[in-house]
């Protein structure tokens, strides 16, 4: 299955990029945005405006910055949650109570990832936009799926596979563009 997916591109102090212009709405969690910015090199120019771009060149530099907003909230929150959990299971361990070793560990690493995947796309994010962006145009990829693998422009790409197998919506998203 083959489709066009839509990028919008941009420039920075950190050089030229280009942001999804389909997917950036579609994911579960804000900071899987982060994802979906690539060097402006990958992209084909498209002098008019593809069908599918629901993100505008008027509405790219408030949304990266929305963006950046909310995973920053959500890593306060992200750690916040993890210390919690963290101060309630040392008093319990301090008073003998048992609560559960491998259950504390399980929530710890889920919080923890939650945590990292935070950090990690703020820092993306911050370093894209850094000295602020300037919007050039729009561009496209060709976007292929064979046997649950993402290809871009024919090369495999283990970011967007990876994001379909745990972004549900971002999947469904990326078969309605297919399926066009």
């Amino acid at each position: 299955m083959k489709g066009i997916l839509p990028y919008v591109i941009f420039r920075s102090k950190k050089g030229t990029f280009a942001l999804d212009a389909y997917l950036a709405l579609r994911v579960e969690k804000v900071e899987r945005i982060a994802t979906l910015i690539r060097k402006a090199e990958v992209v084909k120019r498209a002098f008019d405006i593809p069908p599918n771009a629901d993100l505008t060149l008027e509405e790219l530099s408030e949304f990266l910055e929305s963006s950046m907003e909310k995973i920053r909230k959500n890593a306060g929150e992200s750690f916040d949650r993890r210390l919690k959990k963290i101060r309630r299971w040392n008093l319990a361990r301090l008073f003998g109570i048992p609560t559960g070793h491998t259950r504390h560990i399980a929530e710890d690493e889920h919080l923890s990832r939650e945590h990292r995947e935070s950090l990690l796309a703020l820092s993306i994010l911050e370093n894209v936009c850094r000295g602020g962006i300037e919007p050039i145009g729009y561009g496209v990829v060709e976007v292929e799926v064979k046997e649950g693998k993402v290809y871009i422009n024919g090369k495999l790409d283990p970011i967007y596979t990876e994001l379909i197998k745990i972004d549900m919506k971002a999947a469904l998203a990326l078969l309605e563009i297919l399926s066009e």
